[in-house]
């Protein structure tokens, strides 16, 4: 499997770049050395060219395992702009719509196949699998495979099984957080075949860290976004916290919105668009927003709620200061906040006989007798079936979430709302059946003269458009398809903007039913633990960057720009001091008379001059006798 592209060329003719970032260039040339290769990259080091490049660097396919269905729409999308055939295997799409995309796989139409880990294991991806020519096999979000990891999912452990069909192909693990332990595990359970570990420290200078205790959040954030301003993130930890909070945000003058997983696709994609081209200001999201969005200057992340893990914290806070500029980091608690996520983790692992109730309600739910169901997909409604059965709608999504994660059932977010259809049969096969039923006639007449690319794959289609170039109505158009597709002429994927709930095994009877100890237990433990360790960070009088650095085996120091240093009464020297500043007019506007008085982080003779200095250069200003911070374009 010999190297037949320069990776540098492939750079510049493929993404517009004379030389690579960070550690890239050393996690590239170890994969086109065939060598099984570790990388540990901070959010937004740009983890997935390492393996998009190399995938354009040797002949074949390259195979990349991610957990992300809306981050591999995205990236499928950007590589399709570039002019880079790729494919995604998801559990949302028909059997139908998976065998054209392995079989285009298998004859060298795709350089890069995008696989859910829990696609894997099934019998129809194995026997394409084992007859395609792989040249790397790239597991993206690689600490989920680790029981020691803040985000495990036991699929992932299926992923070694693929060695066996190609041993010699390399395999490249990528996380942007992964402690010393975890790092090792992934190496285990992948099987590398010999330790190789590159690194990047998670270390990032221009962010700053802030934790503050605080009782009145609101007040504190309209204080940091019109100190701050551009474009910002705020994380909360429920759907309706983000309605909550948006709503508040704007009634105080802020332009904000909300974005959770339960909007329908349309509403999602234009908030994205809005926050992206800054005609909202700040986004107030769950925690899964952010992944895969190329926006360089988002100024400042804040936690409205406490994050279960330091790893899911320094990921989701690495989405600020992308683009080098100074950013912020901020944290904001209080003494219920704690308690709460305790109880949150807790809940996270209901009674497992808790767990069994909602197996069956769901086997009944949908009407699945013990010893059927296997592979039957239906719409799913959460909160209706919560509603349909009076559990607590937090419990019942934990409760699915382990569900899952034992191999029972799957449940999809569908991220395309569009309908699909491809015609299976020759062209002469559908001119004769057009003629034998001419009732079809008009629909498919439409159907080739309005869609390219029908007879090679599914492509996108749109009823409304159908109906009026058919002079008929949606209904209608949408039955004849469903009809055609029983005639064996199409397959025909109706959209859908609601998740779909599948069910990996046949129904199991109460007797035969059991969770993973391992999973139910262990990583209950695991995950109480993480929970201690970031309520220990934000409890704690020592440096915030310098406690994660250490978190994840990394040698630090003190950073002197966390709200800990700034804090320090001992400056020592002009940095410390702007950041003393700056932290100072991050909570509002001071008067100069307050710096001269009572700001002990330098002398009077030091303080004065930075503070002319940053006049001048306008990065702070002077207006009704207070100085505050220039707010960013």
């Amino acid at each position: 499997m010999a190297q037949d592209k320069d990776p540098k060329e492939i750079l510049k003719k493929y993404w517009g770049y004379d030389s690579f970032r960070f550690n890239q260039e050393a996690i590239i040339s170890s994969v086109l050395s065939n060598k099984d290769t570790i990388a540990l990259l901070p959010t937004g080091a740009g983890k997935s060219l390492c393996y998009q490049l190399p995938a354009l660097c040797k002949s074949g396919v390259t195979v990349v395992v991610s957990p992300l269905i809306a981050l591999m729409i995205d990236q499928e999308k950007s590589l399709k702009e570039k002019g880079i055939s790729s494919r995604i295997i998801y559990s949302g799409l028909s059997s139908q719509n998976i065998e054209i995309i392995l079989n285009n796989c298998l004859y060298g139409k795709v350089k890069i196949l995008y696989i859910s880990p829990e696609r894997i294991s099934s019998r129809l991806f194995i026997s394409y699998f084992e007859k395609m020519k792989v040249n790397l096999i790239a597991v993206d979000e690689a600490h989920c495979i680790s029981k020691w990891g803040y985000d495990f999912r036991p699929s992932f452990l299926n992923i070694s099984d693929l060695r066996k069909y190609h041993p010699q192909v390399p395999v490249l693990a990528l996380t942007a957080t992964a402690t010393k332990q975890v790092v090792e595990d992934i190496q285990d359970k992948l099987l590398f075949r010999e330790r190789n570990i590159l690194s990047t420290s998670v270390e990032r200078e221009n962010l700053n860290y802030m934790v503050f205790q605080e009782s009145d959040k609101i007040t504190r954030i309209k204080t940091i976004i019109e100190t701050i301003g551009g474009s910002g993130l705020i994380y909360v930890r429920s759907r309706k916290k983000t309605v909550e909070l948006s709503q508040t945000l704007k009634a105080i003058g802020i332009k904000a919105e909300a974005y959770h997983a339960g909007l329908t696709n349309p509403i999602r994609n234009y908030r994205q668009l809005q926050w992206v081209e800054e005609k909202t200001d700040v986004m107030v999201a769950t925690t899964a927003f952010g992944m895969g969005i190329d926006k360089q200057n988002v100024s400042y992340v804040i936690h409205y709620d406490l994050p279960e893990s330091i790893e899911a914290y320094v990921q989701e806070v690495g989405r600020a200061g992308r683009n080098g500029k100074k950013a912020y980091g901020i944290l904001l608690y209080n003494d219920r906040d704690i308690d709460t996520l305790r109880k949150t983790i807790e809940s996270n692992f209901p009674d497992k006989k808790y767990i069994q109730n909602i197996y069956n309600a769901l086997c009944n739910y949908y009407q699945i007798a013990t010893s059927t169901g296997q592979d039957r997909r239906f719409d799913f409604d959460m909160i209706a079936f919560s509603q349909a059965y009076n559990f607590d709608t937090y419990l019942v999504f934990s409760s699915i979430r382990i569900l899952q994660n034992s191999g029972l059932i799957e449940v999809v977010e569908n991220r395309h709302p569009f309908s699909k259809v491809f015609i299976i049969v020759e062209r002469d096969t559908l001119f004769d059946f057009m003629n034998t039923y001419p009732q079809y006639f008009p629909l498919l007449e439409a159907l080739r003269r309005t869609y390219s690319g029908l007879m090679t794959e599914f492509t996108i289609i749109d009823e409304k458009k159908l109906a009026k170039l058919c002079y008929d109505t949606e209904e209608n158009i949408f039955k004849s398809l469903k009809k055609l597709e029983k005639y064996n002429i199409l397959y025909y994927e109706p959209k859908s903007s609601q998740p779909q709930l599948i069910f990996s095994q046949n129904r199991l009877s109460n007797d035969n039913f059991e969770l993973s100890q391992e999973y139910y237990y262990q990583i209950k433990e695991n995950n109480k633990k993480k929970a201690e360790q970031l309520i220990d960070y934000i409890s704690s009088n020592e440096c915030r960057e310098k406690q994660i650095l250490t978190y994840f085996d990394f040698k630090a120091k003190e950073c002197g720009k966390c709200d800990v240093c700034l804090s320090n009464k001992k400056a020592i020297g002009r940095e410390e001091t702007i950041n003393a500043i700056y932290n100072e007019l991050l909570q509002g506007p001071k008067s100069l008379q307050y710096f001269s008085n009572n700001i002990n982080y330098g002398s009077k003779e030091i303080i004065i001059p930075l503070i002319r200095e940053l006049l001048d250069e306008e990065v702070i200003i002077l207006g009704d006798g207070l100085l505050s911070l220039k707010k960013q374009d």
